[in-house]
């Protein structure tokens, strides 16, 4: 009795589909909820060392980067009276890189920056560019900082480079 196996193959082909996609939607990283500069700073302990999405204030100044908020919770600074800041330390080749599949969640997203923007303005300057001060996402690893650097902000955010900076624009 001879046996039919391409018959079998063929029928078992559309069982195998709905697992391969299943897999491959279970393998897909889910997109990345942005951390409040104020949301990593009230825990910076839980977030030594990994690596977050940022969202906040992108602020460039002669004296170098950071992300920032005016105020957590109602006008109280960070933690050890230093203001919100993340100090911005850009590290080409040992900052982290993001997922290949890298997404942001843009419900809440959208939610924290509005949060933000309720309690924090960007700076108006009279010369140069608006670029000094930005909203932006920024994918990074938390670092607390130590002794006199920690007076300036409580922690770094290592991040590799501009590829990872995403600056956020409004259409009106």
């Amino acid at each position: 009795m001879p046996f039919r196996v391409q018959g079998n193959i063929g029928g078992w082909r559309f069982a195998y589909v709905p697992v391969l996609l299943c897999a491959f939607a279970l393998a897909a990283d889910p997109p990345l909820v942005p951390l409040t500069v104020c949301e990593v700073l009230h825990d910076l302990a839980s977030h030594e060392g990994k690596t977050v999405a940022v969202v906040g204030r992108y602020s460039f100044r002669e004296n170098g980067r950071w992300m920032g908020e005016q105020a957590c919770d109602a006008g109280s600074p960070g933690p050890g009276g230093t203001p919100p800041l993340l100090w911005l330390v850009e590290d080409s080749s040992d900052g982290p890189k993001p997922p290949g599949d890298f997404e942001l969640d843009a419900v809440a997203l959208h939610r924290k920056l509005a949060l933000i923007q309720q309690h924090t303005s960007l700076g108006k300057f009279h010369f140069g560019t608006p670029d000094y001060d930005r909203w932006a996402v920024i994918y990074g690893r938390v670092e607390a900082r130590k002794a006199e650097a920690a007076k300036q902000a409580p922690a770094n955010l290592v991040f590799r480079g501009s590829g990872v900076v995403v600056f956020l624009t409004f259409q009106q």
